[in-house]
């Protein structure tokens, strides 16, 4: 297993293969097989004499070992989406500003994967967001706006601000959980153990519930008719029923290896069509 504090290339002389150079600098301490080294080696974070983040300085390798800035930020999306959400901000909207985000994000890294030096400033402004194989292919926020945009674009409200705060605050538990606690249970796909994915469950439970069983009918005035697609009235799934549903969709669309596809990705595609059906399955006639 690689140390924490092992060095890693930087983001000016790290190339695809230097994972082979990294592998032979940690043979003095033996892993357990070659997909062990191939998983730490691709998880490493862009060094921190690369960074540069006051964070960093104060908290050193803790900070970098458990992905703090890029779960804060991968987080907070969910609670600023809800606030937005109690703000009678328009969520057909919000569909364009990922669009663009996209495109920008998506041009910017066609530039700095064929210009060394841009990729290390790039690096060395987001690196603390970025992961060690992000240094040399696409960004996982692509991904991850991706996923968004399609879920904004096609379903209603509720399973769209759903399937956002499954990926916000779902995934996020998962990756916690799983990296602590994921060496004391099975694996339950490639790099997803079940102490993941049942953090995922608890956490998507607790957000279908609080959600359906509260904000949406303290907010009613806010949704226009049709915007809502689970309501008890309309609906013959309670509001327990539908819960233990986005728990399950959560764990599920979290744990689950997609043809190797970003979980940013299959998060809110495979959430949002999972509830999407099942409400449209249950409705009232």
């Amino acid at each position: 297993m690689v140390e924490v504090g092992a060095s890693a290339p930087s983001c000016n002389d790290a190339t695809p293969n230097s994972s082979t150079e990294l592998r032979k600098r940690n043979q003095s301490k033996p892993a357990k097989n070659e997909e062990d080294i191939t998983e730490i080696d691709w998880d490493l974070h862009v060094p921190l004499t690369e960074i540069h983040l006051k964070s960093h300085e104060w908290f050193g390798e803790f900070i970098t070992k458990h992905e703090v800035p890029r779960k804060v930020l991968h987080s907070s999306i969910g609670f600023i989406t809800l606030y937005l959400y109690t703000q009678n901000v328009d969520y057909k909207k919000v569909k364009w500003p990922l669009i663009y985000a996209f495109i920008t994000l998506f041009i910017l890294d066609l530039i700095r994967l064929r210009w060394k030096l841009f990729n290390k400033a790039y690096c060395r402004t987001v690196g603390a967001l970025m992961r060690r194989k992000e240094i040399h292919t696409y960004n996982g926020v692509l991904w991850y706006l991706l996923g968004l945009i399609f879920a904004f674009s096609l379903f209603p409200k509720d399973v769209a601000l759903i399937s956002l705060f499954l990926l916000s605050w779902s995934d996020t538990a998962a990756s916690t959980i799983g990296r602590k606690y994921g060496h004391l249970t099975p694996k339950v796909a490639r790099n997803k153990s079940l102490a993941g994915s049942l953090a995922a469950f608890c956490v998507g439970i607790t957000t279908c519930f609080m959600f359906y069983g509260y904000f949406v009918p303290h907010y009613a005035n806010f949704n226009n008719p049709g915007e809502i697609s689970w309501t008890p009235e309309t609906s013959n799934l309670s509001l327990t029923t539908i819960s233990w549903l986005g728990g399950f969709v959560a764990a599920l669309s979290e744990g689950i290896d997609l043809f190797n596809w970003d979980d940013n990705f299959t998060i809110p595609v495979l959430s949002s069509i999972f509830l999407h059906g099942v409400i449209q399955t249950f409705k009232k006639q």
